[in-house]
């Protein structure tokens, strides 16, 4: 009966001694690639007497799994997290901020990992990417760590199909790469 009890107890340390640490990071993983893609399409634009036609190539890129993708973290009494990555070429991202859901140990919105804009600027950087981040209640610290996310360049991709479209407005043949988007949609972005 003795042997048994500290099989147990021996047992129960054990157990509690490999259970895996929490670990904070992305609800879409800490894995990223990027793929480019690439297509050619031909506008025909006409209004009244006027016609033109253009031609352009289409580039863009994929960003798997997802492009935005909430944070998880422990389960704090915070109710706002802040993140901000360090690149693998030194570069620090700016800091982006989001309510936080204690209860669920969630980020209450997503964030943009890679999409730039005039407005937006990605999280993330090609390799390594050291992301911290910071849970405050009511401006107080409560916890900080780190994780990593790691996006690597993935192939490049072709869209076999050329894109012909037709428009009302002569000006869509003055930039023809508005229909970029239109295109690569239609077009299952080349997959």
């Amino acid at each position: 009966m003795i042997n048994t009890r500290k099989s147990l107890y021996a047992l129960t340390i054990s157990l509690f001694i490999t259970l895996p640490a929490f670990s904070a990071g992305f609800t879409a993983g800490d894995q990223f690639s990027v793929t480019s893609i690439e297509g050619s399409l031909n506008i025909q634009c006409s209004s009244g007497n006027e016609s033109s036609n253009a031609a352009t190539i289409c580039r863009g890129e994929i960003f798997n799994p997802a492009e935005y993708s909430f944070f998880i973290g422990p389960k704090a009494d915070a109710d706002q997290v802040t993140l901000q990555a360090v690149h693998e070429n030194g570069s620090v991202s700016k800091s982006k901020s989001s309510e936080y859901d204690a209860l669920t140990g969630k980020s209450k919105k997503s964030f943009n990992l890679w999409i730039t804009t005039l407005f937006q600027r990605p999280l993330l950087g090609f390799g390594k990417n050291t992301v911290n981040y910071s849970l405050t209640k009511k401006g107080t610290v409560v916890e900080t760590g780190t994780f990593e996310a790691n996006v690597t360049g993935g192939a490049s991709s072709v869209c076999q199909r050329v894109g012909f479209y037709f428009s009302n407005n002569i000006s869509d043949c003055t930039n023809p790469s508005t229909f970029c988007a239109r295109y690569f949609s239609e077009n299952n972005y080349c997959q």
